[in-house]
């Protein structure tokens, strides 16, 4: 456990406990306790459709799983939150069904409505309309979306509404240790298209 972290009730807790804080160059003294900060509920949009995307799939989660600003017991991931419980790669069939196909695009809406803000395993080399869509409803609802993407596919210009769209654009190896409550709007500083 690091200096930044406290345990309560055996569980580890990010430690957001500060006495002092500098705003606008000045320091301020901080009353509040800030001692326990629960980590961040997240709907992790992501896709599923190719071996990259499956492998890129797995490599988030598992960062994202050593991040303790993030819950993933209580974040909303679509593939694992299907309607009936059916697996969509073991089952690809249903995709015809409407009763699922509906049911399922109101179970995603409704975790966005409920989630603090939206994670993104986002390849610029396979964008997904399905993910720019729910990126877009994030925007609309004025929640925070973090863009995760691979290492090697930064130089791989974004489309406009995508590079621009989103509060924040990172590689997946800076995901590990980025801090998802504090989430400040950064331009996106790679090519778009």
């Amino acid at each position: 456990m690091s200096k930044n972290e406290i345990t309560l009730a055996g569980k580890a807790y990010i430690n957001m406990s500060k006495n002092e804080i500098t705003l606008a160059g000045k320091v301020y003294k901080d009353v509040v306790d800030n001692s326990v900060v629960a980590p961040v509920r997240a709907y992790i949009q992501c896709s599923w459709f190719s071996p990259e995307e499956i492998k890129f799939m797995e490599q988030g989660l598992k960062t994202l799983g050593t991040n303790r600003s993030v819950s993933l017991q209580y974040s909303h991931h679509p593939l694992s939150h299907q309607y009936k419980n059916i697996d969509v790669n073991q089952h690809p069939e249903v995709m015809a069904d409407r009763e699922w196909q509906q049911n399922t695009y109101a179970m995603d809406m409704h975790a966005i409505y409920g989630m603090d803000m939206g994670i993104g395993l986002f390849m610029p080399s396979k964008p997904d309309v399905g993910q720019a869509y729910e990126q877009g409803v994030l925007n609309a609802l004025h929640k925070p979306n973090i863009l995760l993407i691979p290492d090697d596919e930064k130089n791989i210009p974004l489309n406009l509404m995508v590079g621009c769209g989103n509060t924040r654009i990172i590689t997946l190896s800076e995901a590990a240790n980025f801090d998802f409550h504090d989430v400040m709007f950064t331009p996106y500083d790679g090519k778009v298209f």
